[in-house]
């Protein structure tokens, strides 16, 4: 079946790029494998195109359209046909069978009106500093059904908005008006990344009947919409942001209901402000980097024998401290110091009052960029379990690339990361840019 489906794809787009004015096409074609670290067992055999058209219809406006295609004949990652309840109706995927989906990844037109750049489209928007770590990085949603295994581009869902960026006083002020309802996507129970830690997911008493009701999720494009703005400016040498945003928050809010038939979850999604602030800069071979965000309303998983509902509100405040040196030719060291503090603490709350991590990335070239190793880790303070990928990549000529890599969890199955530590896995494959 790949081999039927991805040629007649490619020349499908192929014929059309040369037919089409001032158009560039380009595009990948990913193989990934995954074996289970635990058994030796299939998790994971995926073919991945995506193309890439751009057009100029007009002097005054260029476009892009990104499609993909993804085929994986294991079918443990997202089993089946997802229900894709979390994301609105004209952001979904289209799932032929229960081992493909298309989807229209982005499409985005860019235009000016004077000096104001406007995108309007399906797009991503990238606030925050973090490497593997989200603090104002909060405009698009994340796709889970891989955890954050994958890297933040490939995790964010995009989302159809009108993004405008403006020169106002020395500096650039980006606005977004965002009507598409899409939140995270959660894995199913039966996935191979299914979540299970109750810090995020709300447990029941032993031998109560549960049943998750249908989610509860905002509808209207206009009354629901998301809207936010960043300035962001140079001063000094220090490469500065200010950010504010009024959104849903993307993760849903697991409410529990009682009665003689047992518990019912009901999955409902909260309005929050969002506020924070970006900051960067260069001192020789080191680049000092950070941010700090605040939210007034999130909803965190409570011991339902205390509480009623089983949630609890409170706010957050959450920051990264990251520190990347570059001193040695062809290497790359990076370390990140994040925590995120609920400001209004209950007793009842599973998680705890501050969660702490740590994060350490060293990537090194050889043979004149043809190699490049990769070791990333994250490690939470609390729970003292942690993720640890290893990843090595060889160039080809050709654009053709080869790696072969490990994700590895370790700790407490109740952790963050331990909950993943009977899903680490061994990856290899390749990648043809045309």
């Amino acid at each position: 079946m790949v081999c039927n489906i991805i040629p007649k794809m490619s020349l499908a787009i192929g014929l059309v790029a040369p037919m089409t004015f001032g158009a560039h096409f380009e595009g990948v074609l990913d193989y990934q494998l995954a074996i289970d670290s635990d058994d030796a067992g299939l998790q994971q055999s995926q073919w991945e195109l995506t193309p890439r058209l751009d057009f100029r219809p007009a002097s005054f406006m260029d476009i892009s359209i990104i499609p993909r295609l993804r085929i994986d004949s294991e079918d443990k990652i997202a089993p089946g046909k997802p229900d894709q309840d979390s994301r609105s109706h004209w952001n979904r995927r289209w799932y032929p069978n229960d081992y493909s989906d298309v989807e229209i990844r982005e499409l985005y037109a860019d235009s000016y009106i004077q000096d104001v750049f406007i995108r309007a489209g399906k797009q991503q928007v990238v606030w925050g500093q973090a490497d593997g770590l989200k603090v104002l990085d909060v405009i698009n949603p994340t796709d889970y059904h891989e955890f954050i295994l994958p890297s933040s581009e490939d995790r964010r869902i995009p989302l159809w908005m009108i993004n405008a960026e403006i020169p106002v006083a020395g500096g650039t002020l980006q606005t977004l008006f965002i009507p598409d309802t899409t939140y995270d996507e959660i894995p199913a129970s039966n996935a191979a990344f299914a979540m299970t830690t109750p810090m995020l997911v709300p447990t029941a008493p032993a031998s109560v009947p549960v049943r998750v009701a249908d989610y509860d999720k905002p509808d209207d494009p206009i009354a629901d919409a998301d809207a936010g703005a960043r300035w962001q400016t140079f001063i000094g040498g220090w490469d500065i942001s200010l950010n504010y945003f009024y959104h849903y928050s993307d993760q849903a809010v697991f409410m529990l209901e009682s009665d003689s038939s047992g518990i019912t979850v009901k999955p409902q999604y909260r309005r929050t402000h969002t506020v924070g602030t970006t900051f960067s800069n260069a001192f020789g071979d080191y680049v000092l980097r950070g941010e700090l965000g605040y939210s007034t309303r999130r909803y965190w998983v409570a011991d339902p024998t205390r509480v009623s509902r089983g949630i609890v509100r409170s706010p957050e405040l959450s920051y990264v401290a990251g520190l990347d040196y570059n001193g040695i030719s062809n290497t790359l060291i990076s370390t990140q110091l994040y925590q995120s503090y609920l400001t209004d603490h209950a007793e009842a709350i599973v998680r705890d009052v501050a969660e702490t991590q740590v994060t350490l990335l060293i990537r090194r070239n050889f043979w004149n960029q043809t190699l490049e190793l990769e070791a990333f880790g994250i490690q939470s303070l609390n729970d003292m379990d942690r993720l640890v990928q290893l990843k090595g990549k060889y160039l080809f000529p050709g654009n053709i690339s080869v790696h072969l890599g490990a994700d590895l969890f370790f700790g407490d199955e109740d952790g963050l990361f331990g909950q993943f530590r009977d899903s680490s896995r061994i990856l290899a494959g390749f990648s043809y840019s045309f």
